[in-house]
């Protein structure tokens, strides 16, 4: 009788494929996996299958073909085995084959050499044959494998371990065995070479070459079973039709070297796999993007050194806010083919001074030779102003419009967006975003504008590409130093020169309305003073006074009034007002809440004045002198 011949490999390795192959050859029966040999009893085997149910078919594949029945009478024969070892079922299986060799293919080996050594010990003349797979590749195939969590169980828990597990397991009982009895074999000859693969192997475990090895796919080999008797291995076979020598490299598109061990590398090269030859894949431009992300968020936030508590907590919290902000604008907003209009700013996304009685919704595009937009629109009546602005390469202010040049009666818009001459709005090329901005002087009583974009012509659908989000990440690193850096420069220079005192501002490194005039003032007063801001309200479309922190971002408006426009300001008959900054209130009806903040941003906005606009001026005095000389008015 003979002894059996074993196959052994790591999961995905091929064991599949060289099981059917040398199912065809006349000297074998090679059925699918029959899982018996790492238990020692029947017994044994039904407890642990019972839950890997998935499993029980291979032997009634194999009941099946050996005596010509269905899978109902399969079970009954298994049933009946249940009381043998398993060294007795596989006498009992050889002594139905006669002279042919029994194959049993069973990767589960791989994972318990105890359970592999006792199978030598049972079968000490057998053959055994040792297929290896790339270990990118098997990697790469097991982390696409559905449901590997269940069906690897007992491997190593990571998939970029268990090819390095499984082999080493192998190579240390294949040392223990004489030559003549062992052969190994690697996948990617076996596919792409299969006959010299075939013939070598046949010469090492002396079993007579015959050319049905070389056809898989021809004739009866148990590929495929019925329900319950199902071949247990790779479930794309029996799709494929013939060897395809593609998948000796396919696995390994996506495979980076440096994601498994050193240990991995080692015993790579001594199977004859170098993984340092191997290019890095795409997506480690990925990682490689994200990690310099987190690493400029850490050194930013490394390096915050601000005068005051708050500013240095308020500093991390905006570096968090424009983290997110520069991964929405260049990762999940960046789309310049199938762009969408969202909120760029916001009550929890605010930079360089942003309006609270503005929305700001910005969309992306790419202008240039055959690319123009369609940007449709309507305005709600009563809204205070919209206004779409182009921006540039480096936040350069491009062509804009407001809502009196395009805005038809009944409120709705159309405008196209492109480099030529004939476009409602004519970029100069190299535009990078369209911004359209809505004021409100009460947003309780005044609609959003209704907004959509589209580019004219074809665009392919939007797909996930590794190299287009590395840069897309690096785009976002580049935002985040550029924001938080002139940020900080902006405030070096404010509470240097414009201390307690408003000028005349270039709005151009705010990226701001070019509708607008703006006043800026640095302010700074103690815990028990005041600062009254006194000036004019000039004739305009829009007028505010508004509160920033350090970090320009406006103070906390949804639960403190921190700023004031033309229709919520209380003003005298000649136009003139008194602007009363505190750190409570002091019951000024002009009051605006610095929210314990002691120095910081003050602004004023004009929108589309009609006359010039004055510089208020501002006193600083002791809360207790106001006081006094309220009470001497009133008392007056």
């Amino acid at each position: 009788m003979p002894a059996p011949l074993f196959v052994l490999g790591a999961p995905r390795s091929g064991t599949t494929l060289l099981r059917v192959m040398l199912a065809g050859h006349p000297d074998c029966f090679s059925p699918p996996e029959m899982v018996l040999a790492p238990f020692a009893t029947m017994a044994e085997r039904r407890k642990k299958l019972d839950e890997r149910f998935w499993e029980k078919g291979g032997l009634r594949r194999a009941l099946m073909e050996l005596h010509d029945v269905g899978v109902d009478e399969a079970k009954l024969l298994e049933a009946g085995l249940i009381t043998r070892t398993v060294p007795e079922v596989y006498a009992w299986l050889q002594a139905q084959l006669g002279a042919r060799i029994l194959v049993d293919k069973c990767p589960h080996l791989s994972a318990d050499l105890p359970a592999l050594e006792r199978l030598g010990r049972w079968f000490p003349e057998a053959r055994w044959v040792w297929i290896v797979r790339h270990p990118g590749s098997v990697t790469r195939s097991i982390e696409n494998m559905p449901m590997a969590e269940v069906m690897l169980q007992g491997y190593a828990p990571d998939a970029r371990d268990i090819w390095m597990f499984a082999n080493r397991n192998i190579r240390e009982f294949f040392d223990g065995l004489p030559e003549g009895r062992k052969a190994r074999i690697h996948y990617e000859e076996m596919v792409q070479s299969p006959r010299t693969a075939m013939e070598s192997l046949c010469r090492d475990i002396g079993l007579p070459f015959h050319e049905a090895l070389l056809t898989p796919y021809e004739g009866e080999r148990m590929r495929e079973g019925p329900s319950g008797a199902r071949a247990v291995g790779d479930p794309n076979l029996a799709s494929r039709g013939r060897i395809q020598s593609e998948l000796a490299t396919s696995w390994l598109e996506g495979f980076d070297p440096a994601s498994v061990s050193p240990e991995t590398h080692t015993l790579a090269r001594e199977l004859g796999y170098d993984l340092g030859a191997l290019e890095a894949p795409p997506i480690t431009l990925v990682s490689a993007a994200m990690s310099a992300l987190w690493d400029t968020a850490r050194r930013l936030e490394g390096n915050m050194r601000m005068p005051a508590d708050l500013d240095n907590i308020e500093g991390r919290r905006f570096l968090l806010r424009m983290l997110s902000a520069s991964i929405d604008l260049f990762v999940e907003e960046g789309d310049v083919d199938h762009p969408r209009f969202h909120h760029a700013e916001g009550p929890t996304r605010k930079m360089f001074a942003d309006n609270p009685d503005a929305d700001y919704w910005r969309a992306p595009i790419r202008l240039g030779e055959g690319r123009r937009y369609r940007l449709h629109g309507k305005v709600p009546i009563g809204t205070t102003y919209v206004g779409v602005l182009l921006y540039r390469k480096g936040g350069q202010v491009g062509a804009h419009r407001h809502d009196t040049d395009f805005v038809s009666t009944d409120g709705s818009f159309s405008l196209t967006i492109g480099s030529e001459p004939d476009a409602d709005i004519q970029g100069h090329g190299d535009e990078i975003a369209v911004m359209v901005r809505q004021y409100f002087t009460g947003r309780l009583r005044q609609e959003p504008v209704e907004l959509s974009i589209e580019l004219l012509g074809a665009a392919a659908a939007p797909t996930v590409e590794p190299r287009a989000l590395a840069r897309s990440l690096d785009r976002a690193k580049r935002n985040l130093e550029v924001v938080f850096e002139r940020t900080l420069q902006t405030w070096k220079m404010a509470s240097q020169g414009l201390l307690n005192r408003f000028v005349l501002m270039e709005g151009a490194a705010l990226f701001p309305t070019p509708d607008n005039t703006y006043l800026a003032c640095w302010y700074r007063f103690g815990g028990d003073q005041v600062m009254f801001v006194r000036g004019r309200v000039p004739k305009a479309r829009y007028w505010s006074f508004c509160l920033y922190n350090v970090w320009m971002e406006s103070l906390e408006y949804r639960h403190h009034r921190v700023s004031l426009n033309h229709a919520e300001v209380r003003v005298e008959s000649d136009g003139s007002y008194e602007i009363c900054l505190a750190h409570r209130n002091p019951g000024h009806p002009n009051w605006v809440d610095t929210t314990g903040h002691h120095a910081g941003y003050a602004l004023i906005r004009v929108l589309l004045t009609e006359e010039p606009v004055e510089v208020p001026t501002i006193e600083v005095i002791y809360e207790s002198e106001w006081r006094a000389r309220r009470g001497a008015i009133i008392q007056a």
